[in-house]
């Protein structure tokens, strides 16, 4: 009688530890998939961000991804010509420039879909001028991009022209905003006070599990 207890016990021991090994082994598993690099191209269709409840794809943010890396790049050429990759990893501020360089261009975009949004409700339309600078600025961005770059972002010119139109349309309606308030421009930038104040009236939310497995600085940045 003693022995079969004895046995029973041993059994269950090895059930439970048999048990563990598998929860372990399935949490080491799902830590190594949330860890793993998403290739871009490959979710552009995945929702990235939802503003006021709107979700909006990776291929939404394709110009601010583009621009933000491109911009940290030609820094990071400054910084170190042979080795620019040094400067991308770079901790300072209490966050590596990799890490602030991709969260400027989450916050980039909804800021200006945020005013892209009070323009349209406003009816706010771009003259013969602001038109033109738009078209030249958004050329300008296409052509730096060259046939590779245009290749791994993934979107066709006419998308980046329509995030170009926005964001033309978004920045005027700051400057309308900020001149009906009587403060400077800035104050309505990302980083500003009155944008800051602005942004509690919105919503949004990231779609961390996909957003921080992105591999940013390696989307057009070969």
């Amino acid at each position: 009688m003693k022995d079969q207890k004895e046995k029973r016990r041993a059994n269950l021991f090895s059930l439970l530890m048999f048990l563990l090994v598998i929860a372990v082994g399935v949490s080491a598993v799902q830590r190594a998939k949330e860890m793993q690099k998403i290739d871009y191209l490959e979710y552009l269709d995945e929702w990235a961000v939802a503003i006021d409840e709107k979700e909006y794809a990776f291929r939404d943010l394709a110009f601010y991804l583009a621009y933000q890396e491109m911009t940290t790049e030609k820094q990071a050429e400054v910084y170190d010509l042979k080795q620019p990759v040094k400067y991308w990893n770079i901790h300072t501020n209490g966050v590596f420039v990799r890490a602030e360089a991709k969260k400027m261009a989450m916050e980039m975009a909804v800021h200006d879909e945020i005013f892209y949004q009070m323009a349209d409700k406003n009816q706010i339309e771009l003259n013969q001028k602001e038109t033109e600078y738009m078209e030249n600025q958004k050329l300008d961005f296409w052509n730096d991009l060259e046939e590779e770059g245009q290749t791994r972002l993934g979107v066709s010119f006419e998308e980046i022209s329509d995030t170009f139109e926005h964001m033309a349309l978004a920045q005027k309606m700051q400057q309308t905003l900020a001149d009906t308030e009587g403060v400077d421009y800035r104050e309505y930038n990302v980083d500003g006070d009155m944008y800051q104040e602005l942004l509690k009236e919105h919503t949004f939310k990231i779609n961390e599990s996909l957003w921080k497995r992105l591999n940013f600085g390696k989307i057009i940045v070969s």
